[in-house]
């Protein structure tokens, strides 16, 4: 049995295995296909586009929606997803690496499906300590 999570609601949950072992699920109704219900541990991460955002999936599945960043980021888990940048939020999980850039450039990050996202110079500190930390608690599972 799955225990779903509704966007509408701001459910948090602190710890990969918490939520991987719970099997979390995202549902959403979209005008073109209905309901879906998706694996939250799955998502990648969230792109904005104007007044949508498209959900980036483990799978490679891409879904466009019709709500902004500021509508998701309250709903994600704080301790899984960050927001590097003002255009993403990312779940950390899926980080393979930092790279950074100048120190007036702020810096990349490579996820294990090969996709690369800008990190804001601003942001650059918050992202690295975070993922150094999940890393040193070995919170992050090897994708």
């Amino acid at each position: 049995m799955t225990k779903p999570i509704y966007l509408h609601q701001n459910g948090h949950v602190s710890t990969y295995a918490a939520l991987k072992s719970a099997q979390y699920e995202l549902r959403m109704h979209l005008p073109n296909t209905g309901k879906i219900i998706l694996p939250m541990a799955d998502l990648m991460y969230l792109q904005a586009a104007s007044n949508y955002c498209w959900l980036h999936w483990k799978d490679g599945q891409r879904i466009l929606t019709p709500r902004t960043l500021k509508y998701y980021e309250p709903m994600l888990p704080e301790a899984w997803f960050v927001r590097p940048h003002r255009n993403c939020i990312v779940n950390i999980h899926y980080i393979d690496r930092m790279e950074y850039l100048y120190p007036d450039k702020g810096g990349l990050l490579h996820l294990h499906s090969g996709e690369i996202l800008p990190v804001s110079r601003r942001r650059w500190v918050d992202i690295k300590n975070t993922y150094k930390h999940m890393r040193s608690q070995q919170a992050l599972p090897l994708n």
